[in-house]
């Protein structure tokens, strides 16, 4: 299973396990973060994060090896002519959404994250 990604309120990028807490009404990242120190060598943290950031790993790794996510923002080429994208889910996979139009399955462009559609988002005040 892939990993999902999602932004705190205190600004802190997570990635891990997603799942939502309709008692609670909350969303949620989890993982489990090695501990040497206790006895069982690891300990599980779960963050509340904020719904609109979370996006899911697409498995594929940008040209520098920075792992693409939903809502990542990215840097591609088309003809030698640089142009920026977001990766969304589709109907059968993650595609580039490109300036003026939808690109290939992001499988086939070599291309570099350049940040997220959050990136400028404001944190939601308590």
């Amino acid at each position: 299973m892939r990993p999902y990604r999602g932004l705190t309120k205190e600004g802190k990028w997570v990635k891990g396990w997603y799942r939502y807490n309709s008692y609670y009404d909350i969303h949620l990242i989890s993982f489990i973060e090695k501990q040497p120190q206790l006895d069982t060598g690891h300990l599980w943290r779960e963050f509340e994060v904020i719904p609109k950031t979370v996006g899911q790993s697409t498995g594929l790794k940008d040209k520098n090896g920075k792992e693409i996510f939903e809502g990542d923002k990215v840097e591609y080429y088309v003809r030698k002519i640089r142009k920026e994208g977001q990766v969304a889910w589709g109907t059968i996979g993650f595609w580039i959404i490109g300036e003026l139009d939808k690109l290939s399955y992001i499988e086939y462009w070599k291309i570099k994250v350049i940040g997220t559609i959050h990136d400028k988002e404001e944190l939601p005040k308590e």
